[in-house]
């Protein structure tokens, strides 16, 4: 228990400094784009380039890792947009963020805080095979029913071209990418450079968690109803679970691998729903709801997890 508080208080404690800062009037709206595009930007790039450049990556990778995390993301996604189409009755544009918000998981700024302390270096290429797949995954998949529902249609080639320019600026995902070429084709970085990566790597962790707090205070609290509490259950509760039966009873899965994928299934809703749904004026104000009522819940729930998972 006590090893358990000892990872999870500081994590929390991080994020309710970032929404203490923000609601205290200490940093405004201004500095908290700052601190973000800091931390997507460099901070969280270099600290995923180096980690995957310098792990031994092992001669066979379980891919079934991503079908484990993927197959439930995607079926959550689809209980989520039959929720907001049956239960509540909304319409196309706003179904697919109810989908989004019930299982686009917090992977990096709260899944890689964590999930590498909680699981050990080695846990480092599942969880990082998971972030490369997941904004590439749920974006496209979104923006398509987004645009449908309101009779604006999307092509193939259309949401092809978003997603290559989505990837291609994607700091993370180039990270991640660069990184591991790095590591094939056994590059090591000059000392005075690869000091200045270290230093912005050790940044990373505390300044996403700072920043996700303050991004949360940030974010309106809009309403909802009991949307936001059903999507927050589906996200916390259905998808690890789901991810469990799929990633240890079907496929096998042991060790790190399956606890990646467990944990980062675990993490709650993304700010990037919010986002998502605030730049396409759909559902935002119950995204932003489950953002702040999956996010707080997950103190619990992360809990459990790694309780269960015997961290």
């Amino acid at each position: 228990m006590t090893s358990l508080l000892e990872l999870v208080a500081p994590v929390f404690g991080l994020i309710a400094l970032g929404f203490v800062a923000v609601r205290a009037s200490v940093l405004d709206t201004a500095g908290v784009r700052g601190l973000v595009a800091f931390v997507f930007n460099f901070a969280l790039p270099v600290l995923l380039f180096r980690t995957m450049a310098g792990m031994e990556i092992p001669e066979r990778i379980p891919w079934s890792v991503l079908v484990a995390f993927y197959v439930p993301a995607l079926t959550i996604y689809g209980l989520g947009m039959a929720l907001a189409r049956w239960g509540f009755r909304r319409p196309t544009d706003e179904q697919a963020i109810y989908g989004m918000a019930a299982s686009f998981s917090n992977t990096v700024l709260l899944g890689i805080p964590i999930a590498l302390p909680a699981l050990g270096p080695e846990a480092a290429l599942p969880v990082f095979l998971i972030i490369a797949f997941h904004s590439a995954t749920f974006m496209p998949l979104t923006l398509a029913p987004v645009h449908q529902g309101r009779g604006e249609g999307v092509s193939a080639s259309e949401q092809a071209a978003t997603l290559a320019r989505a990837l291609v600026k994607d700091p993370i995902v180039m990270g991640i990418l660069v990184g591991l070429a790095a590591n094939l084709g056994s590059v090591t970085l000059p000392g005075w450079l690869d000091r200045l990566a270290e230093l912005l790597a050790t940044a990373a962790m505390p300044c996403a968690l700072f920043a996700m707090g303050a991004s949360l205070a940030g974010s309106p609290a809009g309403a909802g109803g009991t949307a936001p509490w059903t999507l927050a259950a589906l996200k916390l509760v259905v998808h690890p679970l789901l991810v469990w039966v799929v990633a240890v009873p079907l496929l096998g899965l042991q060790g790190v691998w399956a606890g990646a994928a467990i944990l980062m299934a675990a993490m709650p809703t993304g700010v990037n729903v919010y986002l998502f749904g605030a730049r396409h004026d759909a559902a935002a104000p119950v995204a932003a709801r489950t953002v702040l009522v999956a996010s707080a819940a997950s103190v619990a729930t992360i809990s459990v997890v790694l309780a269960l998972l015997g961290r």
